[in-house]
């Protein structure tokens, strides 16, 4: 897992995010294939239910995370959690997804509730807005540990891009 060291395309759809991903210039080498971990509610989604407790995995709808698997940060060593068996980090995280502060406020979108719901998503991250007029989307905050780390706060699409340079979390798969 990375996050990305450029503002992410909060307007360029689920598809956009993940195409971020795959040629951010810091992402790791060795050729994998990343998607981002953000949720729209249509076409990706970790859970329908809190915490995937009434379908377990049939809830996912191209969930980036995997059941069962260990996640390590760009550095290949320092693990980052391993998922249950519902495809979700258990909290609190083993160690942050990214230590270094990437922006001032180290956001990253996520449209993703505490109990990995779909949340606010910029309008399934295909809206910016206008400083006086803009959806909302749910961010968080990649050097946390807690559910803050994907679920800290939400805020205007807008000032996600403009004024809080937000990033985006990238698994590889």
């Amino acid at each position: 897992m990375f996050i990305t060291n450029s503002t992410a395309p909060v307007n360029a759809g689920v598809s956009g995010i993940d195409a971020h991903c795959n040629n951010a210039t810091n992402k790791p080498s060795g050729g994998g294939t990343y998607k981002a971990m953000v949720s729209d509610g249509t076409s990706r989604t970790a859970c329908t239910s809190a915490n995937c407790t009434t379908g377990g995995t049939s809830e996912h709808i191209d969930w980036v995370l995997k059941p069962n698997q260990q996640y390590k940060r760009n550095d290949g060593t320092t693990v980052i959690g391993t998922t249950n068996a519902n495809g979700l980090f258990p909290i609190p995280f083993t160690n942050s997804m990214e230590p270094n502060l990437l922006n001032a406020n180290n956001y990253v979108i996520t449209g993703i509730n505490a109990d990995w719901i779909n949340s606010l998503d910029c309008d399934n991250w295909t809206t910016i807005g206008t400083a006086t007029l803009a959806p909302n989307g749910l961010f968080g905050r990649h050097q946390n540990t807690n559910a803050q780390a994907f679920a800290f706060a939400t805020s205007s699409c807008y000032d996600l891009v403009n004024n809080y340079n937000a990033k985006a979390i990238c698994v590889e798969q």
